[in-house]
């Protein structure tokens, strides 16, 4: 049994590993040259490490907000949303707000986490209030963000100078720190592991974390030992907007030095899959986002170089998710069986 256990990983990673061999034969592209090319589209110098770290970073923040409400038993499906109206937050304070660079920055950052946990928390309250689905109101908030964004930067808060749809630049003083100079990188990627070691402690060493697990766990339970389930479903998705939304700030702080409504090619969806393939776990979340970073970038390269169509990174993300849920499934019926 232990050994059939070891060796599961290993037959889903060999899965994985022919679906996108089969994907990449068919587009009439050799696997070899395939994944010679993601790996160093990935890893293979420091713009590639940077870019990776880049992409892996943008993932990590929507991901561990989904984690926490999903511990919490919430399906939040509003974390693009609520990373849009970080950023936009983020990029209207910084814009206009001067001051030394450390008051700054921390101020930017706030407004993202204020923006991305006013946005979550409103579906909060209408699950609260009315009794509304927060998988209906988390997704259909991501379309309101979005005509709100586009609205804003489109008229009071465009940019004189802008040919596009964004704000004014950022002052200098907002911008964060770059971590590897020469890249896109900046000290987000720290940030983001710090937000997880936070919610790991929240979760498991403090009596709010032990309610919003009871809360997932057994609501019926967690209410009769006199869980307030309709506030802390509010507070919930309110923290999990506020990560989404600190993720917003740091790409237009680290990246941008702007808001535009090309802030997010869809990182709030695919931070969904990143959430579950870290089996909810912060930690592993941080490993399971560097994979994902990892195909995100390695991708161009794929399709600049070896010419593997960029969907075909699409098919391998959906094998890995398919894979990693049929291994939990199995499993949880062969423990369910003993």
């Amino acid at each position: 049994m232990k050994h059939r256990l070891q060796l599961e990983p290993i037959i889903a990673i060999g899965i994985v590993l022919i679906i996108g061999s089969l994907t990449m034969l068919l587009a009439g592209v050799s696997p070899i040259d395939g994944f010679s090319a993601l790996l160093f589209g990935a890893f293979g110098g420091r713009s590639e490490i940077g870019e990776t770290l880049v992409q892996t970073t943008a993932l990590l923040f929507p991901a561990l907000g989904i984690c926490l409400a999903f511990r919490s038993g919430l399906f939040n499906i509003g974390a693009e949303g609520q990373l849009i109206m970080g950023g936009l937050f983020a990029g209207a304070l910084g814009a206009n707000f001067n001051a030394p660079p450390i008051i700054a920055i921390s101020a930017m950052l706030v407004a993202g986490m204020l923006g991305g946990g006013i946005w979550g928390a409103i579906a909060g309250w209408m699950k609260a209030r009315f009794g509304a689905s927060e998988v209906i109101a988390t997704l259909m908030l991501n379309f309101v963000a979005g005509f709100v964004a586009l609205a804003l930067v489109n008229g009071p808060w465009k940019s004189p100078l802008a040919s596009g749809a964004e704000t004014a630049p950022l002052l200098p003083v907002a911008f964060l720190p770059s971590l590897l100079p020469g890249t896109r990188l900046s000290i987000a990627p720290l940030l983001a592991i710090g937000l997880a070691v936070v919610i790991f402690i929240v979760l498991q060493k403090t009596v709010f974390g032990f309610d919003l697990r009871a809360m997932g766990d057994a609501p019926e339970a967690a209410r009769r030992s006199g869980v307030n389930i309709a506030r802390l479903s509010i507070i919930a998705l309110g923290l999990s907007g506020a990560c989404a939304g600190l993720g917003g700030a740091t790409i237009v702080g680290g990246m941008l030095h702007r808001f535009n409504t090309a802030l997010s090619p869809g990182y709030g969806f695919t931070a969904i899959a990143v959430a579950l393939v870290g089996e909810l776990n912060p930690f592993w979340i941080c490993v399971a986002a560097l994979g994902f970073g990892a195909l995100e970038s390695g991708g161009l390269a794929m399709q600049a170089s070896a010419q593997v169509p960029k969907d075909a990174i699409h098919v391998i993300e959906g094998a890995i998710i398919l894979v990693l849920a049929a291994r939990r499934y199995i499993v949880t019926k062969r423990t369910a069986a003993v």
